[in-house]
């Protein structure tokens, strides 16, 4: 059992310096592939502590929800349309996770938002930022959780925190977050590797155009996906802002062949190359101290703030 197996089986949980200590545990050890269920629960119970998700009534909650059906047609045929073909190149997720499932816990989470409406109804200032029942991508962010969580109603407990809590700005009907995370993409690439910056302005690729499925599904859309949960497990621990310096590090790390191509549309609007996390992460972090702290602060703060304004990348 190593460090972090120790740590969370510790009890009670003092929350702040017990964060502090679970993110530098992750920081230096990191967590392991999870090859075993043991390991697949682990790295659940890492998640829920770090974006304090409380477990106390996930069954209940999740059964309640299911007690509904199906979401309503109009909803269940979006959410129908993308569940058939989520990760499906990824033998581990399909071999782990159905369709079924998928259907599920988007349905509820359907229910549970048009339960929300008449909460926002009442906060005018809220309407701005509602999360709408289902967006396209969904399914793709919820797929890390299905195939990490030991149970569906945790898993969909934890991924309600990452709609309502985290991410909320990448999920309301305007996706205003996700559009405010291409902007900054373009504005942190050309301060990271002005030349490959623009390279790619010269060819008319915006993140608009190519960075669109990363931003939005917080990576998870790249393979393979146990390298992907390793990035969230420092994006939970940090933040999911670090998506955006993640994605540019994505970017330098195909830096030669995107130079060389004679058609880098057609490089970066497939699915990327697989990756190594640990060498994402590394890049990553290294980026931060190079952007601009009025910067910085907006990467944060785009993810729950629908009202910001970037400024334009000229």
């Amino acid at each position: 059992m190593n460090s972090i197996e120790n740590f969370i089986n510790q009890q009670p949980l003092i929350i702040q310096s017990s964060l502090s200590q679970l993110r530098y545990l992750i920081l230096s050890e990191g967590l392991p592939v999870a090859k075993t269920k043991s390991q697949q629960r682990t790295r659940c119970y890492v998640w829920s502590i770090l974006s304090q998700t409380s477990m106390e009534r996930s069954t209940q909650i999740y059964m309640a929800l299911l007690q509904l059906g199906p979401a309503p047609v109009p909803i269940l045929q979006k959410i129908k349309n993308d569940t058939f073909r989520t990760l499906q190149t990824d033998s581990r997720f399909v071999n782990t996770v159905s369709e079924d499932s998928l259907i599920r816990c988007l349905s509820c989470f359907a229910w549970q938002t048009l339960q929300k409406e008449e909460e926002y109804d009442q906060n005018i200032e809220s309407s701005s930022n509602r999360v709408s029942t289902y967006v396209q991508g969904m399914n793709v962010l919820l797929a890390p959780l299905l195939y990490t969580c030991p149970s569906e109603p945790m898993a969909f407990q934890m991924f309600t925190t990452l709609c309502y809590t985290i991410v909320p700005t990448y999920l309301n009907n305007s996706l205003s977050g996700v559009h405010n995370g291409a902007k900054l993409l373009d504005i942190c690439l050309k301060i990271i590797d002005p030349k490959l910056s623009k390279f790619l302005s010269d060819n008319l690729l915006t993140a608009e155009i190519y960075g669109i499925p990363s931003i939005l599904t917080l990576s998870s859309c790249n393979k393979p996906l146990d390298q992907v949960c390793k990035l969230w497990d420092f994006m939970f621990a940090y933040g999911f802002h670090m998506n955006i310096l993640f994605i540019v590090a994505f970017l330098v790390t195909m830096r030669s062949k995107i130079l060389a191509s004679d058609s880098p549309m057609n490089l970066l609007t497939r699915p990327l190359p697989e990756f190594d996390a640990d060498e994402i992460i590394r890049l990553g972090v290294g980026f931060v101290a190079r952007i601009p702290s009025d910067i910085y602060t907006l990467l944060v703060e785009h993810l729950t703030n629908p009202n910001l304004t970037i400024p334009y990348n000229d």
